[in-house]
C-alpha cells in the first residue's frame, strides 16, 4: 500500500528550506504519535506542536488548518506504509513464500504508528463532516496505488486471474487484516491474532495453489 512520497531534501536549497523540511518531518512524525496513542479527537494542532516541540506559528504556517494536518498525516502513513510492506518482503523469495509471507508482513505493518494514525483518519471521516469532505482526493489516490500494488504483486508471485478471482482474494485479506487492526485498536490490543491469520494464510496458501499460473513461481 503506497501513498505520495514524503517530501525529500533533493532539489531544495539552502539552509531556510532545509529546516522547513526537518520541522514538517517533526510535526507530521509528532502528529502520527499522537494520532496512534490517543486518537483522533484529542489530536490537536496544539498538542502536536508540543509533542513535536515546535511553535505552533510554526506548524500552522505549514499547515494552515487542523485538517490540512490531518490529510498531510494520511499521505506520509501511507507512504511510510508502503515502504515497510516492501521492505518486509524483499528479503522473502519470490513466488508462492513471498505470497503467503504478506500475510504477517502486512499484520505487522498494521501494528506500527503510522499504520494505526492511518486508520484513525479512516475511521474518523465517517463522522467529522470537514474531513470526510476533504478526505475523497486522498482515498481515491491511496486505493487506487493500493490496487495497483496488490496486482502487481499477484503478478509477479505467478498468479493469473480468472474472472476477477485474484482481486476478489486480496480484497478479502486485506479487509480480514485490516478489520482485525481496528478490532485490536479498539480493545486496546487484547486478543490473540494468531488463529486468524493462520486461517488467512491457509485461504491464501489453498488460492495459490488454485490459481498458480502455468510456469509460474
Amino acid at each position: 500500500m503506497a501513498g505520495e512520497r514524503r517530501p525529500s531534501a533533493r532539489g531544495l536549497r539552502g539552509p531556510n528550506a532545509t529546516r522547513r523540511l526537518a520541522t514538517r518531518e517533526k510535526i507530521l512524525a509528532a502528529a502520527v504519535q499522537s494520532l496512534s496513542e490517543a486518537g483522533y479527537a484529542q489530536t490537536s494542532t496544539v498538542r502536536v506542536a508540543a509533542l513535536a516541540r515546535v511553535a505552533r506559528g510554526s506548524l500552522l504556517h505549514q499547515f494552515p488548518t487542523r485538517i490540512d494536518l490531518i490529510l498531510a498525516v494520511a499521505d506520509y502513513a501511507a507512504s511510510a506504509q508502503g515502504d515497510f510492506l516492501r521492505e518486509g518482503l524483499a528479503p522473502v523469495p519470490a513466488g508462492r513464500e513471498r505470497y503467503l509471507a504478506s500475510i504477517d508482513v502486512t499484520w505487522a505493518a498494521f501494528q506500527q504508528p503510522e499504520s494505526r494514525a492511518l486508520l484513525e483518519i479512516i475511521v474518523a471521516a465517517r463522522y467529522d463532516p470537514e474531513l470526510a469532505a476533504r478526505i475523497p482526493d486522498f482515498a481515491q489516490r491511496f486505493g487506487a496505488g493500493v490496487s495497483r500494488g496488490a496486482h502487481r504483486f499477484a503478478e509477479a508471485s505467478g498468479l493469473r486471474d480468472d474472472n476477477g478471482e485474484a482481486a476478489a482474494e486480496r480484497r478479502l485479506i486485506l479487509v480480514a487484516l485490516r478489520g482485525l487492526a481496528v478490532e485490536t485498536m479498539l480493545n486496546g490490543g487484547g486478543g490473540d491474532p494468531h488463529a486468524v491469520l493462520a486461517l488467512l494464510k491457509r485461504i491464501r496458501a489453498d488460492f495459490y495453489d488454485d490459481h498458480l499460473a502455468d510456469g509460474g513461481l
